[in-house]
């Protein structure tokens, strides 16, 4: 009968710690890399900040361009001698002026100093610093 034991390999390297001398250098490694990895979330977290701000100051501004443009609209509209007239009001925010622009055609001066005139009141009670530019056209007519 053939009976196996066991045998232990024996050897005459020296041991050498190689964990303990190598630990410190990662830990110090380690303290730069997650303030490195802080500073830079905090930085990305800072400029999606400053982006939302901006886009909500930019979505604030066309909802008061829009509110304006429809004010001045619907008060054209609603004068009798300007009806079936195409005239287009067009409003934006540029720094800190409100500007409307009316374009379209009217068949006399005096329709078109009423439009004018309409425009400036009821722009001045939504925003009282709104200035209005005239694109405002007199249909000339023509002899046949």
């Amino acid at each position: 009968m053939i009976t196996f034991g066991i045998a232990w390999a024996q050897t005459n390297a020296p041991v050498t710690p190689a964990a303990p001398s190598a630990a410190p250098a990662a830990q110090g490694g380690g303290g730069m890399t997650a303030a490195a990895g802080f500073i830079v979330v905090v930085g990305l977290l800072l400029l999606v900040g400053i982006a939302v701000k901006l886009y909500d100051r930019k979505r604030k501004r066309d909802a008061e361009a829009v509110h304006l443009q429809a004010q001045v609209s619907d008060a054209l509209m609603r004068d009798a001698g300007l009806a079936g007239l195409l005239l287009t009001p067009t409003a934006y925010l540029r720094g800190g002026d409100a500007v409307v622009e009316i374009t379209g055609e009217v068949p006399d001066t005096t329709a078109r100093e009423t439009a004018l005139r309409i425009a400036r009141e009821e722009a001045a009670r939504v925003r009282p610093d709104v200035r209005i530019v005239d694109k405002i056209t007199v249909a000339t007519v023509r002899a046949a």
